[in-house]
């Protein structure tokens, strides 16, 4: 089985995983921050290439059942589909951007154990997997360059069925995307004063229809 755009989540009743049908790399710029990585990610439907049933794992656990699986369809994992404020913060003026030397850098979001004061407001990603259930511990590496705006990108993560009222994040995820290209950063809440306050070389970098591209 190709790995290659499907993502598996560890154990569940579908062991060579789920087509990526949608996945975007984008970013933005907040003023009062800098800049800002967003992924969003939605599967085919969990049965699309496997609708069979396994009487013995149906009782097992919610994590098991395939026909619990059918009723949510497909999942979406994303830092802008429920919201404007998630994705993670890599150009800033203490901590600039290098995009030439991006291959093999690894970006981590909410790593657990979360601290005793978290907030669910506080999360960088969100997931609608068997209901709207809760993601931690993401691990997003770009593990090969191809172009300047484009690599194979590894992310990891953890799960909790929050939907069903567990709060331990006991499931994981993981997924391999193959050539993915970056979109952008999108200024429409504002321009940069000095781009150089936030990557570390500003002439790669070109403005073109309120998104900061590479050139």
């Amino acid at each position: 089985m190709d790995r290659l755009n499907r993502i598996f989540f560890k154990d569940n009743p579908y062991p060579n995983g789920h087509k990526i049908k949608e996945f975007v790399w984008s970013g933005r710029f907040e003023p009062e921050t800098g800049l800002w990585f967003d992924f969003h990610l939605t599967t085919e439907d969990y049965y699309a290439n496997d609708d069979s049933y396994d009487e013995e794992t149906e009782t097992e656990s919610d994590w098991k059942a395939k026909i619990l699986w059918e009723n949510y369809h497909h999942c979406t994992i994303s830092s802008t589909k429920w919201g404007d404020d998630g994705g993670i913060l890599v150009g800033s003026e203490a901590n600039k951007l290098d995009f030439e030397n991006l291959e093999l850098t690894k970006l981590v979001a909410d790593k657990l154990p979360l601290p005793d004061d978290w907030d669910d407001d506080n999360y960088h990603f969100y997931i609608y997997l068997l209901g709207h259930d809760t993601c931690a511990d993401h691990e997003i590496t770009f593990v090969k360059k191809h172009l300047p705006d484009t690599f194979d990108i590894e992310w990891r993560g953890k799960i909790a069925l929050t939907y069903v009222g567990e709060s331990e994040f006991e499931y994981e995820f993981s997924t391999w995307i193959e050539k993915a290209k970056f979109q952008g950063f999108d200024v429409s809440k504002g321009l940069p004063d000095n781009l150089n306050d936030y990557v570390n070389n500003p002439e790669l970098y070109v403005i073109q229809e309120n998104l900061i591209l590479l050139r």
